[in-house]
């Protein structure tokens, strides 16, 4: 989201500086930190935001990522990404009645009775960032971004401006600022700490010895119950064959408390856990996924998801935040209105980071913006009868 900001700001000739641990900002590292998918809609149980927020607000959340992927196509542009059918499968009978509501709902979702009873296709296609994009042409606006290879400590915001210390113990100053790391956005803004909960979960990469071809199109799918998301994506190996490599996030539910509430990152990974996930990896996804990715393929291959093979490539822990009423967060996040963020958005990553982007952009430059929803606004944990925790009445 700060890259998008960024890249938003200057097209607008916004001189910014964006700080960031990694080496660079032109190799745009989150790429390779993530599963590479923008998807068109929320990523928990999709009738969930409408138990818990009402149908309204489900679908305006649903429409924000929609919306999203216009913002992804203009900043990166459509030639390095793949316009690809994004699936949702129910993995028990459970699942498949929740996604049967989903699309009584509205919510963005349609069966695909070709495809399976268990399996439904997102009205609109995810987008798949392609293999060996690491550079944008930023073109006139390029001069207007200073790169820190730094993090921010701390900061103070006056009615006059900001002051942000780095880590190296410089100090900017600056009209606004926008906090774009969920996680560590409640250790600069500390009455944000009691309203953000940690959520830990797990991405790993896996070669499998399943054929593909050339030509074959990446595959994008999440289960019904949000706990996992992966893609499929044809990559040529060592011997010059192409074979499906999957990476994927989860599934949570075999994390230490179902990486809720706490910060798993400093753990290290436990060789156990890795064996679970690669045990349900073959005995729950491949059994359902393995029809689709043989109909693409150019080689005869196993039918029996358990001869299929899978080779560990990475895996690593993540965290991000959810707020305890489960509503995101966007908008001013301190007292003088100069520190703006997004957080809270979980599993609806990129697209919503750039949807969020593209609204902060909007009330740096015109004070407002007509798609900020008044209840995503941070502030309504400062309104009402505040009880220390919620802010709610």
């Amino acid at each position: 989201m700060g890259w998008a900001c960024s890249q938003l700001l200057a097209k607008n000739s916004i001189k910014t500086t964006l700080i960031d641990s990694s080496e660079s900002a032109h190799l745009i590292p989150w790429i390779d930190a993530g599963l590479g998918v923008f998807w068109p809609s929320l990523n928990d149980p999709p009738t969930r935001a409408v138990v818990a927020h009402g149908t309204e607000m489900a679908h305006w959340l649903q429409n924000f990522c929609v919306q999203g992927l216009g913002v992804a196509k203009a900043l990166l542009g459509e030639e390095n990404l793949i316009d690809t059918p994004a699936l949702r499968i129910g993995l028990e009978n459970h699942e498949v009645v929740e996604l049967n509501s989903a699309c009584k709902a509205g919510l963005g979702l349609q069966p695909s009775p070709k495809l399976g009873s268990n399996i439904f296709a997102e009205i609109n296609n995810s987008l798949v960032v392609r293999g060996g994009f690491a550079r944008l042409n930023e073109g006139s606006f390029e001069s207007k971004i200073d790169f820190r290879n730094a993090r921010v400590k701390k900061i103070v915001d006056t009615k006059d401006g900001c002051t942000a210390v780095l880590s190296d113990g410089s100090q900017l100053q600056s009209e606004m600022i926008i906090l774009a790391n969920g996680y560590k956005i409640a250790e600069l803004e500390s009455w944000l700490s009691p309203m953000l909960i940690p959520m830990s979960d797990v991405m790993s990469i896996w070669a499998t010895n399943l054929m593909a071809s050339e030509n074959s199109a990446p595959i994008s799918m999440r289960t019904s119950s949000g706990h996992v998301a992966a893609v499929f994506i044809p990559t040529r190996n060592s011997s010059d064959i192409w074979q499906w490599q999957l990476k994927m996030t989860g599934p949570r539910f075999l994390l230490p408390q179902a990486g809720a509430g706490v910060d798993l990152t400093k753990q290290p990974l436990d060789r156990t856990l890795i064996s679970k996930i690669e045990s349900w990896i073959q005995g729950s996804l491949l059994a359902k996924v393995v029809p689709l990715l043989l109909q693409t393929s150019t080689h005869e291959a196993a039918n029996d998801s358990h001869e299929i093979s899978l080779k560990l490539l990475d895996i690593r822990m993540g965290v991000d935040c959810l707020p305890c009423d489960e509503l995101p967060m966007l908008g001013e996040l301190g007292h003088q209105g100069r520190i703006l963020g997004a957080t809270g958005w979980l599993g609806c990553g990129w697209s919503a980071g750039f949807q969020a982007a593209s609204t902060l952009v909007d009330i740096i430059q015109t004070g407002k913006s007509e798609q900020l929803k008044p209840l995503l606004r941070p502030q309504r944990w400062r309104s009402g009868m505040n009880d220390g925790v919620t802010g709610m009445t």
